[in-house]
């Protein structure tokens, strides 16, 4: 292989190379594991170091005052979209400069709304961009600039040389909007196989420390409390089996976010909080192995209908019976009945029952979360999905041999 000089954008104002998260630091590791000199550029890097940015999912974001009055909502996302312009033409600046020192050989942009610095660097001095598309990021139908971010979204879609997309869902929605499918790749979301691995040790203190039983079944969710995980079904699901008299399962629940005040006060008026449910803050990313393997079941709550998120790649690399619901994305990624179980979105009905099949049966968590690990390991590593990725956007661009294998696109 002939290593390239990959320039990978991300230019949303929340984004910093110091701390990029699961995702971009695993697309980031599995590349130069490759071999390819990659340089990471956040759009947080250039706000400067003492400009505080919040992560994704913070649970200050949604307590700010102005985010509770819906009246003030069109002048607030208009004010956020203006800085979104500003911010990218000193982007695309900064990019120029970086360019000038260290002539990369792609440009690799992950979208953000109103931001295209990577591929109008990447015209100018003449090399190719791909495009990592996410959504249409432009939910909202009321705000000053609006348009203008559709226009933009539409002219990277055209204009890229490459897309790569996330689930197959959104490379067909992508098709339905005219852009070639030739043009998009897919390339699903991984897990680092090696560092989510079960493991007995970690089990029997994590859940000493919790206080939970070797006779109870540990039932969890670890992530945000953004809105479309809609973790308030599990804990309704929660109150259903305690409703039918089944004993010996406990939930756990670690993270913050938009909705976590809702989850809480739910669990605290059914009487759950602190005996069949524990709820605990974030954790840093280094614990969370740790944590799923005291877990016997893992459970999405909620999730997109567009992509299967990385937390389902986890649960299952940690050999975790996972519930999720079932999304034609997710349904990707998971068998039902062989590599994990999807229940109805939205039903805490149909999420209890599952949950109360794979408490009363070991068997068949244990024969689930093994297929599982399985399928994360011939399937979902970072390495077989973005690293062959990027090989395929660079032998399609000309900078690799094609005699190589080919990855085919979805």
């Amino acid at each position: 292989m002939t290593p390239q000089r990959i320039l990978y954008v991300c230019g949303g104002r929340n984004f910093r190379s110091a701390a990029p998260g699961q995702k971009i630091g695993g697309v980031v590791a599995c590349w130069r594991k490759s071999g390819h000199d990659v340089m990471l550029v956040c759009g947080g890097d250039i706000l400067g170091a003492d400009v505080a940015v919040p992560s994704y999912g913070a649970q200050e974001i949604h307590t700010k005052w102005y985010r509770r009055i819906s009246a003030l909502q069109p002048l607030v996302r208009s004010v956020s979209e203006y800085r979104d312009i500003v911010h990218d033409r000193l982007l695309l600046k900064h990019l120029e400069t970086v360019a000038s020192q260290w002539a990369p050989t792609l440009v690799w942009e992950r979208s953000s709304r109103l931001h295209g610095a990577g591929l109008f660097l990447a015209k100018r001095i003449g090399i190719p961009c791909v495009l990592e598309w996410k959504d249409h990021l432009i939910p909202y139908k009321v705000s000053a600039f609006r348009r203008r971010a559709e226009q933009l979204e539409s002219f990277k879609n055209a204009t890229a040389d490459g897309i790569v997309v996330e689930s197959g869902v959104l490379r067909d929605n992508l098709a339905r909007e005219g852009v070639p499918p030739e043009k998009i790749l897919v390339a699903h979301n991984a897990v680092d196989a090696d560092v989510f691995v079960r493991d007995a040790r970690h089990r029997v203190e994590q859940r000493k420390a919790l206080g939970v039983g070797d006779d109870e079944v540990l039932v969890g969710y670890l992530g945000s409390y953004a809105f479309y995980h809609d973790a308030v079904r599990l804990v309704l699901s929660a109150g259903i089996l305690r409703g039918c008299g089944i004993r010996g399962i406990r939930v756990l629940m670690v993270g913050g976010g938009e909705e976590y005040p809702r989850c809480r006060a739910a669990a605290e008026q059914m009487g759950l909080l602190g005996s069949q449910i524990i709820m605990l803050p974030g954790v840093p990313a280094r614990e969370v192995p740790a944590l799923l393997s005291s877990l016997d079941v893992a459970v999405l709550p909620g999730s997109t209908d567009i992509i299967c998120p990385i937390k389902i790649l986890e649960y299952m690399s940690a050999e975790l019976p996972t519930l999720a619901p079932d999304y034609p994305c997710n349904r990707e990624v998971i068998r039902d009945g062989d590599t994990g179980m999807l229940f109805p979105p939205k039903d805490e009905h149909a999420l209890a029952d599952r949950i109360r099949v794979l408490a009363g049966d070991t068997a068949l968590r244990q024969r689930l979360g093994l297929r599982a690990r399985e399928e994360v390991i011939g399937r979902y590593t970072w390495k077989k999905t973005w690293g062959a990725a990027l090989d395929e956007m660079l032998r399609r661009n000309g900078c690799l041999p094609p005699e190589r294998d080919r990855l085919c696109a979805g």
